[in-house]
């Protein structure tokens, strides 16, 4: 995938957010951490978490909406283990906001990212700071791990 077709499935991907529609989506290998892809808006996210049990799969919680009058939470898996996992449960919640999604039976080949995203929410309150939280469980029919993973508080 190049950079402009990335930057479009980004922009795509933010339209359908910004809509209010639930998210789930597979890029192709690398457009997760692929250089230089930048949308309108930019989310705020916490760190790329690793996996314990799969070498190379990693997780974060990233939230939209900073500083505007809603907020929406996407969480995205990462697949770097070299071989194909099931991603069993991928969540996302607003904490505290009322917002959460859930997204199952993923099948996740090596190289790529799988994204879950909640509905835009009203935040009618600017002195609460919200965050994303997400978590993830994966298997490869032989091990299975749960983890979770949060982005920072925004206001």
């Amino acid at each position: 995938m190049n950079d402009r077709t990335a930057r479009a499935l980004s922009r795509a991907l933010i339209a359908t957010v910004v809509a209010g529609a639930v998210v789930t989506a597979v890029t192709a290998p690398g457009a997760a951490h692929a250089a230089g892809v930048r949308a309108a808006a930019e989310p705020t996210c916490g760190s790329w978490v690793s996996s314990a049990v799969f070498p190379g799969l990693s997780a974060r919680a990233c939230i939209w909406g900073t500083g505007a009058s809603w907020k929406q939470a996407q969480t995205e898996v990462f697949n770097g283990t070299g071989f194909a996992v099931e991603v069993e449960t991928l969540t996302a919640t607003l904490d505290p906001l009322p917002g959460n999604a859930r997204c199952t039976a993923i099948h996740l080949q090596n190289g790529q990212t799988a994204f879950c995203g909640t509905r835009s929410v009203p935040d009618n309150n600017p002195f609460q700071f919200d965050r994303a939280v997400g978590s993830v469980q994966v298997t490869d029919l032989v091990h299975r791990e749960q983890f979770a993973f949060a982005s920072p508080f925004v206001g």
